[in-house]
């Protein structure tokens, strides 16, 4: 039986190589002008730096060029034909009435959406309360626990500015100890080596300033990307996460989980354009054979951006069927975040020890791997730079949506808010390219910040004394 070929990703296509041949037909070694479809467009000369490598375009011949054009056209219409481009990869997706009931094979009650109330995760909070050993948490004269929360965003190779902020903060000697961390992307990462505390400070240090691009991907080739799910291969960041997330790492997570503590991970369901929160904690702690690939698989996940990277597949089941889930960067949906179920803290306790219990003391710390206000800058007349320059003002207004309404929750909430971000007289790189000295650069930012104690925000635009 053959696989339908889409008529949109047809038209695509054939869109795509009429305007590679009128690039061939009208020379490309010098860039020129010409019409096509009532459009003028443009000869760019860095077409033929793609195949020749840049060193001698005339030893490009434009009839070579014609059949090179005239191989790859054949090539990739036979893959149309075939299903391959264009969403013909073959999936077991979770029918749409039934995504809410899924849930993964083997390990259950491990998630739940972002942004809906869950039962399951609030009975969770009030279990944390009860697993807490005297002394994880200070107590004041009048018997109220002092709690500490940790969000960390995403970011990109930005990431190295929380990790900073992170090893900085405990040779101030006032780090506490967390009792709830969620990270997201990047942040994700991080939020592992914060939640198992500074004897990690040095492996955090190390993934930070010490990793270039090759370590998290490999480009793909250019052929490849019609028929691929993304530019790059994420094999190497892979490796980078088995390195770190090891079973050493699984026992001391799971050894903190069952002393009250609770680690959270975002990653983007985007078969139900939904945010999922994953307790990382209890993968560790379930004792299940497969738990340290599932640890892995979401860290994995938060940070996989859609296109950039691939997705990735989680098994899950529903009445007894088998499914995936396709899953990618929690940033996709938000950058950093908190859920209700970690404001009921006060609830929790008075439920463990009763309707006369203090109302603990919370404390919430987020960190932001990014700047906050506008960068004003002129955008030149280019697709590319124009759709990135979009995304960023997309996302910076989305980060500050969010970082707003946090505020905004915590305040309702007594929580004493803190906020901590990358300065807007700091000077960033235009890409996120993992470039080991800008990412000492910010790391180092970070450890001064951090020290310096007095760059700590009770509101997104307002200084005040930290931690």
């Amino acid at each position: 039986m053959k696989r339908p070929v889409y008529p949109a990703v047809r038209i695509l296509g054939e869109f795509c190589f009429k305007l590679v041949f009128a690039f061939a037909d009208k020379g490309l070694s010098g860039g020129g002008s010409f019409s096509f479809g009532g459009v003028d467009l443009e000869t760019p000369g860095w077409i033929v730096g793609m195949a020749g490598g840049g060193r001698d375009v005339r030893l490009l011949t434009c009839n070579a060029m014609n059949r090179t054009v005239e191989t790859i056209k054949n090539k990739v219409l036979k893959r149309v034909r075939r299903g391959l481009i264009g969403g013909g990869m073959r999936r077991n997706p979770v029918p749409v009435d039934k995504m809410s009931a899924a849930d993964l094979r083997g390990i259950k009650g491990v998630r739940a959406w972002g942004g809906r109330y869950s039962r399951l995760f609030h009975d969770d909070i009030i279990a944390s309360v009860r697993q807490e050993r005297d002394g994880d948490f200070p107590v004041k004269d009048d018997g109220a626990a002092s709690y500490s929360i940790l969000a960390l965003s995403g970011g990109g190779a930005h990431g190295a500015f929380g990790a900073g902020v992170v090893y900085g903060w405990t040779q101030t000697g006032r780090r506490p100890t967390f009792k709830l961390v969620t990270g997201i992307s990047t942040g994700a990462l991080i939020a592992s080596f914060a939640f198992l505390g500074p004897e990690y400070n040095e492996k955090l240090k190390e993934v930070f300033t010490t990793i270039t691009a090759k370590d998290i991907f490999h480009v793909r080739s250019f052929g490849s990307w019609l028929w691929r799910e993304s530019f790059a291969d994420t094999g190497p960041l892979e490796k980078l996460i088995a390195k770190y997330a090891d079973e050493n790492a699984l026992k001391a997570i799971a050894w903190a989980h069952n002393r009250g503590r609770r680690l959270y991970f975002g990653t983007a369901n985007l078969d139900a354009q939904q945010l999922v929160v994953w307790n990382m904690g209890a993968i560790a702690a379930g004792n299940h054979p497969d738990a340290l690939r599932i640890f892995r698989k979401v860290l994995l996940a938060s940070a996989s951006i859609p296109s950039a990277f691939p997705p990735v597949y989680f098994d899950v089941e529903v009445d007894g069927k088998l499914y995936d889930e396709m899953h990618v960067d929690g940033g996709t949906i938000t950058e950093v975040f908190f859920s209700d179920y970690m404001l009921e803290l006060p609830a929790a306790r008075r439920d463990v020890f009763g309707q006369d219990t203090p109302r603990p003391n919370v404390a919430a710390y987020l960190i932001r791997n990014g700047k906050l206000t506008p960068s004003p800058e002129p955008v030149p007349r280019s697709l590319p730079k124009i759709t990135r320059r979009a995304l960023l003002t997309l996302s910076k207004a989305h980060g500050w949506d969010h970082l707003h309404y946090i505020c905004e929750i915590a305040h309702q909430n007594q929580i004493d808010f803190n906020y901590i971000g990358i300065p807007e007289n700091c000077d960033l790189p235009g890409k996120q390219a993992f470039d080991r000295e800008e990412m000492n650069r910010l790391f180092n930012l970070g450890i001064d910040l951090a020290k310096s104690g007095g760059s700590w925000h009770k509101f997104p635009d307002g200084p005040h004394e930290g931690p």
